[in-house]
């Protein structure tokens, strides 16, 4: 018996130093709108329900169940994740002529909507997955909840307990002093109709409720909604319009959830902006990819232009290399050919040919790959363009040729780390023909493309002679003392690609890519061996498990001021290449920092000496006199900030000016540093009496449980 535990022990010990996780470089993304995949349950499709399939603002029985039958379908793809829409409650009314079919019309951040299930079926659906090697991406919602003048009107729930609703909540709504916003539970400031400053971050999107997240309440609901898909074995987020919510409350967000996460989660958000082109937006998108992988929305249109109607292939070259350098990870871009958002590549130009061709290109450029459900099958409404019409119901069909596209690219992605991890670089290009080469360490891949008439292509290439066979058509290339000849008939797209072995430890990623003390990354790349050390900003982390192309571990507490540290591995005295991470002190909170703006003017910006305030960050001028900005701040810290002034992509200008705060939901700046307790009056530069300080935080969240409470002694709980 005691030999028995023996080994079981060493095999447990065994097991765990060589555990796999899942490398979110190395896999593709499967999409689905789950109301529109597969019905495997009648029973929960009603009301609202649409048998024939014709109304596209209705439900049309596709449920959690429904995937679960499907998921050896899905598999055959050979993807690796897939992304749920919204599977949280959603209202019980329609609501501009639509049932929410789709998911983002949230009522109750704790339950599943019952047209696709319950949490039972969920936790089945994770299983499920993972025994087929793919986990579950969930689409979650935290920017707003529901209609607000209509359907529900805001209606919101706490685990089937009525909260509030829009009009309840406004009743009861005051003015924020520092940032000019009326709020409670939800933000009272009218619809966005400026597409910048206040208005973009604290306006409701398109009339639906905006949450006001820095109220301790719903900070806590909308973080315990997600931890609940954590806890049921969601591999990671899709994270609703971040565009709209300030990027201090989202790194807390994420940072909640990484922490709670036993394993490392992949969390990707949706930053809509339809241009590449360097504008203010631009700037905002790449400090919020600096936090966490973005879908490649600038990009998509131009792609699908070039392919479905005609442009250069030289300029698309140029856009997107430019596109793809601003990142610090490139390869975590989410990249992506039709959506739910986005008229479908087949909508715009039925030629299957050129649409092979852009469904290649996604696949192989820097980032991950999003497959949207029945981009296999060509499935395409002839009903219509656009939302809701990109969204009609599944039709299977996984031996076409896009379906045998999307399996030959995945299956080359686990292998070639080059797809995976690898740099990008145009060897040529005119205007139908462009050829990108991408490389990690030992293993390249080369792509070349043409959109025109057939061309014979000689290409400079720094690979050794021989013959190398294409991936997807089987075609051979021949490279002779650094010369590729190729012809390349009308409209191909080949992969050639070359897996040599990797003799030294070569980072290509890190999952996530943001961390506190004590939290899980994983770090994936080659030539890891069997064990060595792994440092972050100078300090041994703590080995969790390690193998040749994968290491866990935790994150060590440093001593900095740096937004991002370095990341390298020790194997046989051989040191790997430098990443970053990007580092947070711990004990984080949301923080509402404030400048008394009496005497300033202009585009503010501060950073300060803390890694979170490492980088300059964007002060938002309010209607009361203030600036203010959110940052994620390590709870009673005391710190310092230096103003600046200036342009996004311009050189900021310093106004030497110190200020100093100690970090609390609401920090107001002030000359002089803290003594003992925390300054409640922002003295800042203006000699000015300031507003007398409020403790509107607190007293919203106490105020919203006693409201609670009224409701539901009042309304019986009827909404």
């Amino acid at each position: 018996m005691k030999q028995a535990i023996a080994l079981v022990f060493v095999i447990l010990l065994f097991s765990s130093s060589v555990a796999a996780y899942q490398v979110p470089e190395r896999g593709v993304i499967y999409q689905v709108m789950v109301d529109r995949f597969y019905d495997g349950n009648q029973s929960n499709n009603g009301p609202f329900y649409d048998p024939t399939h014709t109304n596209y603002r209705l439900y049309w029985g596709g449920d959690l169940e429904g995937l679960i039958e499907k998921l050896d379908y899905i598999q055959s793809l050979g993807v690796s994740m897939i992304w749920l829409s919204p599977v949280n409650d959603n209202i019980n009314r329609m609501a501009s002529g639509s049932a929410p079919y789709h998911g983002y019309w949230t009522r109750d951040y704790k339950r599943i909507e019952e047209h696709f299930g319950t949490w039972e079926t969920f936790k089945r659906l994770v299983e499920e997955a993972r025994k087929r090697g793919i986990c579950i991406v969930v689409d979650y919602v935290p920017n707003h909840s529901n209609p607000a003048t209509d359907g529900e009107f805001g209606s919101l729930y706490d685990n089937g307990t009525f909260v509030t609703n829009y009009y309840y909540d406004g009743k009861n709504a005051t003015v924020n002093p520092y940032t000019g916003s009326r709020e409670l539970i939800y933000r009272h400031n009218g619809d966005i109709n400026e597409w910048f400053g206040f208005q973009l971050k604290y306006a409701n999107l398109f009339g639906l409720a905006d949450f006001n997240q820095l109220n301790p309440w719903v900070d806590s609901y909308l973080k315990e909604g997600a931890r609940l898909f954590v806890e049921a074995g969601a591999c990671g987020f899709r994270i609703d319009a971040v565009k709209h919510m300030e990027l201090g409350w989202l790194e807390d967000f994420y940072l909640d959830l990484y922490s709670s996460s036993e394993e490392p989660l992949f969390i990707y958000g949706e930053y809509y902006s339809l241009s590449p082109q360097k504008t203010d937006d631009m700037y905002y998108f790449y400090q919020y990819s600096n936090v966490t992988p973005l879908l490649s929305i600038p990009i998509r249109n131009d792609v699908v232009r070039t392919f479905a109607y005609g442009g250069s292939m030289k300029n698309l070259a140029n856009e997107l290399e430019d596109y793809y350098s601003l990142f610090v990870y490139p390869n975590k871009a989410v990249n992506f050919l039709d959506s739910h958002d986005l008229v479908r590549f087949l909508n715009e130009n039925y030629r299957l040919d050129r649409y092979h061709m852009a469904l290649a290109l996604t696949m192989t450029l820097p980032g991950i790959p999003v497959i949207y459900y029945g981009d296999e099958s060509y499935l395409v409404s002839r009903d219509g363009k656009g939302d809701p019409y990109n969204r009609p119901m599944m039709v299977f069909n996984n031996t076409t040729e896009a379906a045998r596209i999307i399996r030959t690219l995945a299956a080359l992605r686990k292998t070639n780390d080059a797809l995976a991890f690898g740099d990008f670089r145009t060897i040529y290009a005119d205007y139908n023909v462009w050829a990108f080469e991408r490389a990690f360490g030992s293993h390249r891949l080369l792509v070349v493309l043409n959109k025109g008439p057939e061309k014979n292509l000689t290409l400079s290439l720094n690979w050794s002679d021989g013959t190398y066979r294409d991936a997807l058509y089987g075609v051979d290339m021949v490279v002779n003392s650094g010369k590729a000849l190729l012809t390349l008939p009308r409209n191909s797209f080949y992969v050639f690609h070359v897996e040599g072995d990797q003799d030294e430890p070569l980072i290509g990623s890190v999952t996530p890519y943001i961390a506190q003390p004590g939290q899980k990354i994983l770090i994936a790349g080659a030539g890891f061996g069997k064990s060595g050390a792994v440092f972050i900003g100078g300090e041994k982390a703590k080995i969790i498990s390690w193998n040749w192309s994968q290491i866990l571990v935790e994150v060590p507490r440093l001593k900095t001021s740096d937004a991002w540290v370095p990341v390298y591995v020790e194997v046989d005295g051989k040191d790997s290449n430098r990443v970053k991470l990007r580092y947070y002190s711990g004990n984080e909170i949301p923080a509402l920092v404030v400048v008394n703006g009496s005497n300033l003017t202009g585009g503010l910006w501060l950073d300060g000496d803390l890694p979170e305030l490492a980088e300059p960050r964007y002060l938002i001028k309010s209607s009361t006199g203030y600036y203010f900005t959110v940052v994620p701040l390590p709870n009673g810290t005391v710190f310092s900030v230096e103003l600046y002034r200036g342009l996004p992509w311009g050189e900021l200008e310093p106004l030497n000016v110190t200020l100093y705060g100690k970090a609390g939901l609401t920090t107001l700046l002030n000359s002089e540093p803290p003594v003992s307790t925390p300054t409640e009056t922002p003295i800042s530069t203006s000699p000015e009496p300031p507003c007398e300080s409020s403790s509107w935080i607190s007293y919203a969240g106490i105020l919203a449980v006693g409201l609670t409470l009224a409701f539901l002694i009042l309304r019986k709980g009827r909404f």
